[in-house]
């Protein structure tokens, strides 16, 4: 991949002077007031067009003051404040300290749109908004609504191994004396809130409701960095995130009002990737697993799949397709072998045949910076079968059958068969039809489906994880 910058150069040519008359001495041009940067008011809301044109959608609050708030709806993140939010003449700026971004836009004669771009580690995303009088609201109808027939309570758990890792979260009981058996949900990848809300979709509360109707109860935690809970994230991996869950499994034990015997785990994603590793340490006494969307093979591996299959539900056909397999083909084995990520992204320009990462634009570099994070490195590079091999607990592994982010014909069969290769006799893996890797009903399963659909989570499937729970934990 090459990029070149064209500049455009424009001459201006004078009219000659006539020799017999003198030349006239330039006049002296009025000095004109540089407009002043004055304070954004208002909620523009609108979305960040992200590389695989997905859409995300960003809310500012502007305070008048100079500065305000920020919402990202999709992410499950609000009230976040913002650094500054001024206009000068027509040209807005928007800065963000924690995390770091920056907004440059036009606003319109009539104050009514911002057009600009969206600016966070050397990537630059096309973003749009518009002022409106409230945030839209998408139409979410399984999320649950009170009043509830049980009981939430908000808690905080210290992780012991990791200092500065605090975690916030809710515990939902059911109605009645107990001790209760209970789940701890883990997230997919990125930092998520409590209710894995993804494009207003708050599948772990949609799942939590159901288990404690029927007598299952729950701990779902904000990630660490996300929501209420803290913790560093510069080096953080799944390992890592495993630590956190642990912290959370020995919190349950001390609870009255939780069965320690009974205490199991279902992971989403790259939680299907944790649940196994807690699983396979038998101090941590885990009681059942439900791996949904869960990796069976080596993160490099289901990347490399991901990339196609995510192309062609898109619909751009088998040509981009074999162009992304073979990028990715030449890209992932540099990012997994090197762990520096200088050195790496390095590696990497090269191998996309320049001279290196200086000559790489911002655009290409954001993009490849994501694949030399610690995060994604670890990632690349862990192999489930070791874990899942150990796992002697009752296992459910669903996948959907138009999942493209984690493809069940991959992943699937092979969890299925190191679980019972390793002689885990209540194994059950099913790949439920025309479901997408959020468990919703889809056209294509295409990500850029997911906030177009209306259900959160098919309730076939909702049904089948509460039945499969209840029937090992009576």
């Amino acid at each position: 991949m090459k990029s070149v910058l064209i500049l455009a150069l424009a001459a201006v040519c004078a009219p000659a002077a006539l020799a017999q008359k003198p030349k006239p001495k330039p006049k002296s041009k009025p000095q004109v007031a540089s407009p002043k940067s004055v304070p954004m008011t208002g909620i523009y809301e609108g979305a960040i067009t992200l590389p695989n044109t997905l859409k995300l959608r960003m809310v500012f609050r502007f305070d008048g003051k100079g500065a305000g708030t920020w919402d990202s709806p999709d992410q499950g993140a609000r009230d976040l404040k913002l650094a500054s939010g001024t206009a000068t003449g027509s040209r807005v700026t928007v800065t963000c300290a924690t995390p770091p971004w920056k907004f440059m836009g036009q606003l319109s004669p009539d104050k009514n749109s911002l057009t600009g771009s969206f600016e966070q580690g050397g990537l630059s995303m096309a973003m749009s908004l518009k002022k409106v009088a409230q945030v839209s609201a998408l139409r979410r109808p399984q999320t649950p609504k009170p009043p509830f027939p049980y009981k939430t309570t908000e808690v905080s758990i210290e992780n012991a191994v990791e200092a500065g890792v605090t975690l916030s979260g809710t515990l939902t009981v059911p109605p009645g004396a107990g001790p209760f058996p209970c789940v701890v949900f883990i997230s997919g990848s990125g930092q998520q809130d409590r209710d894995s809300t993804i494009y207003e979709h708050r599948s772990f509360a949609v799942l939590a409701d159901d288990l404690a109707r029927r007598g299952i109860a729950s701990l779902r935690c904000d990630d660490r960095g996300a929501g209420k809970s803290k913790g560093d994230l510069t080096q953080a991996t799944s390992a890592s995130f495993a630590t956190d869950t642990e912290a959370q499994v020995a919190f349950l034990k001390t609870r009255p009002e939780i069965n320690p015997q009974k205490i199991g785990l279902i992971g989403h994603s790259e939680g299907g990737l944790i649940a196994p590793m807690l699983a396979a340490k038998p101090a941590n006494q885990i009681a059942f697993l439900v791996l949904l969307a869960g990796p069976g093979v080596p993160g490099d591996k289901v990347l490399i799949e991901q990339g196609v299959a995510v192309v062609k539900a898109s619909g751009m056909g088998e040509a981009v397709a074999a162009a992304a397999r073979a990028n990715q083909e030449k890209l992932i084995p540099i990012a997994k072998a090197e762990a520096d990520p200088k050195k790496a992204l390095e590696a990497m320009a090269k191998a996309l045949g320049l001279a290196g990462a200086a000559a790489l634009p911002d655009s290409a570099r954001g993009q490849l910076q994501l694949l030399t994070n610690p995060w994604m490195h670890f990632f690349l590079s862990y192999d489930p079968a070791p874990a899942l091999s150990k796992v002697t607990c009752p296992v459910l592994a669903l996948n959907g059958d138009k999942d493209t982010q984690v493809l069940a014909w991959q992943n699937l069969p092979v969890i299925e068969k190191l679980l019972k290769d390793a002689g885990n006799k209540e194994v059950t893996a099913l790949s439920l039809p025309g479901l997408n890797h959020l468990f919703q009903h889809t056209k294509t399963g295409s990500p850029s489906e997911y906030s177009q659909i209306e259900e959160t989570f098919s309730p076939g499937a909702i049904k089948t994880i509460g039945e499969w729970i209840v029937a090992r934990t009576k």
